[in-house]
């Protein structure tokens, strides 16, 4: 690559109000207040570790998918999506908060919201299953192995963007660009980043599998899906796609990025979206299909409940729509992948869609009704604004752009290939 591009690139830093940082974190600092306080109130905890719960389940899902979309971009060699590879990855800037909630998921709230801690299911395979031993066990291991491998792979592929600018950098930056080998290096990284893809990979289908099985499936004691893993994964991927469409639309308008990041990557990354959304309607459809012909009264229930009964009736047509309906007429046409304004809309949509799913989901297993009052929008906005935080954080930090990757083709995408 050229240098004056990568120089141009590199220069390219978001100049980010004092005044963001500020109304961001205090919204966190509030939802920390009001998930501490209400939390230790006995009226008020269910309500506190619900809605933790919901936000839990889909910002670390949604995390996490954005790295195992940067590693499904590596795989595939795909030179159209490198000028959204580097966005992908500031998603999983979120991990290391993720992780701390895990914990304090496991050893504070376990008790208070999952109800096969409180009172073990009287089957012999759950109780191993869902001892409170087993299931700290194989989060802590699994989650543990899938956080390091994630960091692990970030930590080399921002030093191969890094590297040889060491003396210009401080902080972060400086530390991972520290004793750079030279153009030797490069080559050695890119080995290391295609291996390090597939494990991820798998690890996180695994991983995910796990959060989907013990944080939303298991909170009914008698329902159970075979797809409910591979639908909570896909779906996290769906959510990442939709998040790198906003973040994507955003920094090319703020950072004057549209030699970069153009009409083309949005068409391409539109497409996928696109797939996504059916496969995410095909895997629900295959579960309820399954269920309803069936008629077991232990798997009917749970769709029952969601499907016939107000206020779930309701929510499930809204999720549906949302998540399927909308984006699947929507991004038929051309002009919609490519208007910049109508995509953004169309992801929003779709994310907001996949957070009511989680809440469709969770909500009426161990809740009567639904409770949605200033805790739960405190809360929210609270992950939503550690969210923020941290993706502001990494983009002021690191290169927007891998210009160390040997298939970023810089300006005006160059090496897309397909147009």
């Amino acid at each position: 690559m050229d240098d004056s591009i990568r120089d141009e690139i590199i220069s390219k830093r978001p100049n980010i109000s004092p005044i963001l940082w500020l109304a961001f974190g205090t919204v966190l600092v509030i939802a920390i207040f009001v998930f501490i306080v209400y939390g230790s109130k006995q009226q008020y905890s269910h309500h506190v570790w619900q809605i933790f719960l919901v936000n839990f389940v889909f910002w670390t899902g949604l995390s996490q998918a954005g790295i195992v979309f940067s590693c499904i971009l590596r795989l595939t060699q795909a030179r159209w999506g490198r000028p959204m590879l580097r966005i992908s990855e500031s998603i999983g800037a979120f991990l290391p908060v993720c992780f701390i909630l895990l914990l304090v998921l496991l050893f504070i709230g376990k008790g208070e919201i999952l109800p096969y801690i409180q009172n073990p299911y009287p089957y012999a395979a759950k109780d191993i299953w869902l001892s409170p031993g087993f299931l700290i066990g194989r989060h802590l291991l699994g989650f543990g192995l899938l956080f390091l491998l994630s960091m692990y792979y970030l930590y080399y592929s921002l030093r191969q963007d890094l590297g040889g600018m060491g003396e210009k950098l401080t902080g972060f930056a400086g530390w991972i660009a520290q004793g750079w080998k030279g153009e030797e290096e490069r080559s050695e990284i890119w080995n290391i980043l295609t291996k390090l893809a597939p494990a991820i990979a798998i690890v996180y289908a695994i991983v995910l599998s796990f959060i989907a099985w013990d944080f939303m499936m298991s909170l009914d004691p008698h329902w159970f899906s075979t797809l409910f893993g591979p639908y909570y994964f896909m779906a996290s991927i769906l959510a990442a796609v939709g998040m790198i469409i906003i973040l994507s639309s955003y920094l090319r308008k703020h950072l004057s990025l549209g030699d970069y990041i153009t009409d083309y990557q949005f068409f391409d990354i539109s497409k996928i979206m696109l797939g996504l959304t059916m496969f995410w309607v095909y895997l629900a459809f295959s579960q309820f299909l399954v269920i309803w012909y069936a008629n077991m009264p232990e798997e009917t229930g749970f769709v029952i409940v969601r499907m016939q009964i107000e206020p779930f009736k309701t929510l499930s047509w809204v999720v549906l729509s949302c998540c399927f309906f909308f984006p699947f007429v929507s991004l038929i046409p051309r002009t919609t992948k490519v208007v910049n304004q109508l995509t953004i809309f169309i992801a929003v949509v779709s994310l907001s869609g996949l957070w009511l799913e989680k809440y469709v989901l969770i909500v009426p297993s161990i809740s009567d009704g639904i409770h949605f009052g200033f805790i739960e929008v405190l809360i929210t906005a609270g992950f939503a604004s550690g969210f923020v935080l941290t993706f502001l954080y990494f983009i002021k930090s690191f290169p927007i752009m891998p210009v160390g990757d040997p298939l970023f083709g810089g300006k005006s995408g160059d090496g897309h290939g397909g147009h």
